[in-house]
């Protein structure tokens, strides 16, 4: 690995305050716009790679910590400063236990500021979410 791609992965992991460790560790969280849920996030890839498709675990939880019971999550995304969007389409395929999802399909095709957009339908409403990061 060159030095300059362990700096922007580096560089990365402090902006989204991921630390080393275990997949629980490694948690990105937002609350969302509307409701007030928290929606956290776990990569499956440690760390974050240019050009790698990978899977990431989501998880939507009420002011309280609970699941939320079945929410329905889109996800775009893309590139700002470059006006495009994201090269692959991620979406989520199933549900896992404790009420996580799996998000499948992500991968980031160059180093820069990134932007991933969630919308969220739960029988409450709808909501959205927003992350903005570098890599």
């Amino acid at each position: 690995m060159t030095h300059i791609r362990a700096i922007m992965i580096l560089a990365l992991l402090v902006c989204l305050n991921w630390s080393p460790g275990s997949l629980a560790q490694q948690e990105l969280t937002t609350l969302t716009t509307a409701r007030g849920y928290r929606l956290h996030i776990f990569s499956e890839l440690r760390p974050l790679e240019i050009n790698r498709i990978h899977s990431w675990q989501l998880l939507l939880t009420d002011a309280n910590g609970v699941a939320v019971n079945e929410p329905d999550i889109g996800i775009s995304g893309g590139m700002p400063d470059h006006d495009h969007g994201m090269p692959t389409l991620p979406r989520i395929t199933r549900t896992l236990d404790n009420g996580r999802l799996l998000l499948q399909g992500v991968r980031f095709h160059m180093p820069g500021n990134w932007q991933l957009l969630f919308e969220i339908k739960t029988t409450d409403g709808n909501d959205s979410a927003e992350f903005n990061f570098t890599l």
